[in-house]
Order: C-alpha cells, then sequence, then structure tokens
C-alpha cells in the first residue's frame, strides 16, 4: 500500500493510528526515510526489527505477521547513476523476498513481512521513485482538508481552550479568530509562490496548525479581552508566516493580508502601526525554569537585548 498526497494532510499519523489499532497478531515498524538514508541504515532496520530464526532466515515473532511503515520514501537522494540505493534495496526486498548480506556474502530471506509507504509528490527535495518499486504497491491518495473541516477542527480546539475560563467570555471569538487564519493561510499559499529564488515558500496545513498551538501557549489569566486575543493570534501568524518571507515588499503585502481579515473577521480597525510589530514570548521573566515564564505580549523590545545577552551568556 502506498499512502500519497499533499504535504501536512496526515499521511503518517493515519498510518500509525491504524498499525498501532491492527489485531494482536500483527506487528509493525517504522523506518523514515531522508535525503541521507543509506541502504546500510535499511538493512540495519530490516535486522533490528526482525528475529533471525535461521543464518539466512529473518522474520516477525513466532506466529505473528509484521508491517514495515517506510515513511517519505522518495526522500534518498540520487546517486551518480540516476537511481536511489535505499529504494532499489527496498525493492529487491520484495522482489525477492530478501537481500543479499554484503559482509557475510549470503542471502537473507524475509517472511512473514508486508510494507506500507507514503511520500508527498516529487519537488522539495523529494525525488520521483522508479516504477520498478511502485508497482508493487496500490496507491491511495490522502486529500487535503477542506476550508470546512479546517475551520471546524480548529475552531473546535480553540473554543475548547477558551472555555475553560467561562467568565472572560473570549470563547465567542474561537470561530472568527479560525476563519481569519484559514483565510489568510489560503491566501498566503495562493499569493506567495515558490520561486528559485523562494524556494521555501511552501505552506501547508502544519503552518495552520503551528498558528493555533502557539495561541494555546498562553496562561488563560493572561488572557483578559479580545485585544489581547488579538495582538496574541497576530503575533502567531507573523511568526509562522511574514517571517519566512525574505524581502520588504513581501512583508509589506503580507501585513496588509492580515490586516484585511482583521477588519473582515474581527472587526478590529487597527492601522498598521499598532500590531505589525507586536511581539510575545517568556524572555521577559527570570525564572531558570522555563515552564514557569509566562508567555505574555513583549512591551519594551529594546529593553530585552541585555536580557537576551544574559542569556546567551
Amino acid at each position: 500500500m502506498l499512502i500519497t498526497g499533499e504535504t501536512g494532510v496526515g499521511k503518517s499519523v493515519i498510518t500509525k493510528d491504524f498499525l498501532a489499532t491492527a489485531p494482536a497478531d500483527i506487528v509493525s515498524a517504522c523506518v523514515n526515510f531522508s535525503g541521507k538514508t543509506t541502504t546500510k541504515n535499511l538493512q540495519d532496520a530490516f535486522e533490528g526489527k526482525l528475529e533471525a530464526k535461521r543464518k539466512t532466515l529473518l522474520g516477525p515473532p513466532g506466529g505473528k505477521k509484521m508491517i514495515f511503515f517506510i515513511d517519505d520514501v522518495n526522500m534518498p537522494q540520487l546517486d551518480r547513476y540516476g537511481s536511489q540505493p535505499p529504494c532499489e534495496l527496498l525493492r529487491q526486498t520484495i522482489d525477492q523476498t530478501g537481500f543479499y548480506d554484503t559482509k557475510k556474502l549470503i542471502f537473507k530471506q524475509i517472511k512473514d513481512t508486508r510494507f506500507v509507504c507514503a511520500c508527498a509528490p516529487p519537488s522539495g527535495g523529494r525525488n520521483a521513485v522508479t516504477p520498478r518499486l511502485f508497482r508493487h504497491f496500490n496507491m491511495i491518495w490522502v486529500p487535503d482538508l477542506s476550508e470546512h473541516s479546517m475551520r471546524t477542527i480548529f475552531a473546535s480546539i480553540l473554543r475548547g481552550f477558551l472555555a475553560q475560563d467561562a467568565s472572560s467570555g473570549l470563547s465567542i471569538y474561537a470561530e472568527p479568530v479560525i476563519k481569519a487564519s484559514v483565510d489568510l493561510y489560503n491566501r498566503t499559499i495562493s499569493e506567495f509562490l515558490p520561486t528559485p529564488a523562494k524556494c521555501h515558500y511552501t505552506f501547508n496545513l502544519r503552518d495552520l496548525s503551528k498558528v493555533v498551538q502557539g495561541i494555546l501557549m498562553i496562561a488563560l489569566p493572561d488572557l483578559s479581552s479580545k485585544e489581547t486575543l488579538v495582538y496574541l493570534w497576530v503575533h502567531e501568524t507573523f511568526r509562522v508566516f511574514r517571517d519566512r518571507l525574505v524581502d520588504a515588499s513581501d512583508r509589506s503585502r503580507f501585513s496588509k493580508l492580515a490586516h484585511g481579515r482583521l477588519e473582515a473577521y474581527l472587526d478590529m480597525e487597527w492601522q498598521l502601526e499598532n500590531f505589525e510589530n507586536v511581539l510575545f514570548g517568556d524572555y521577559e521573566s527570570d525564572s531558570p525554569d522555563p515552564s514557569t515564564r509566562p508567555y505574555l505580549k513583549l512591551s519594551e523590545i529594546n529593553a530585552l537585548i541585555p536580557k537576551l545577552d544574559g542569556w546567551l551568556e
């Protein structure tokens, strides 16, 4: 089985969750491929996760079947001949139900083992994989979440967080904040496209989730008003999206997009200078324990410089 789809749609999470709930007679193992993965890494994974039944036979524990999950299978770099050695070793293992031990010069069989792979389409360091490997798999495409689904999921998370302090009355703003976030996310991926000079302009669902995750970092007693919530939202969107933009014109365009979302969804008629340089952080506290430092809006940025120098020392 080959699970594929755009980055950030949850391929790995879905597969690992399924394997975690598999019947008792099925065991699983996960191998993450990267650009630096070698055939030795894959061979070590086989020999480490499978039991040696005989000198030339590997397999899962007695009475069980093994499922190997190969994540990011198209990440290994191409060699001088245009092939991906880890993928070729995986193909040989599937084709011939085993592989050659290059040290002992023997062929090791693998039994009762199946393979599930996951990858995103080629681009951004991912390569096209030879059809000789992928012909063994049935492909399942995981679609992107719809805008309605994104709003429903993230609004539920944020509403549940804000509702813990019923006296603040801020839970009613969860849906407008998420609507603004989703709209800004969609505008960002459509207007800031990757180019050779800006090849890192690749935004996905993980970035949207980081915005919500950042909002959840604040302690509810410190979230005293709608204005604080909006300032926090601005800070998180700017850190996740705007800080990755490489020139002043792109950053200015993003600031104007955020300003439009503030007026359309959050009914805030702030000027750009009122929020463009807002920062939240836990740097003002002198506590040596990071878990006890409050995540607050920073009042005076210049006063932080000597404190940050002190932290570095």
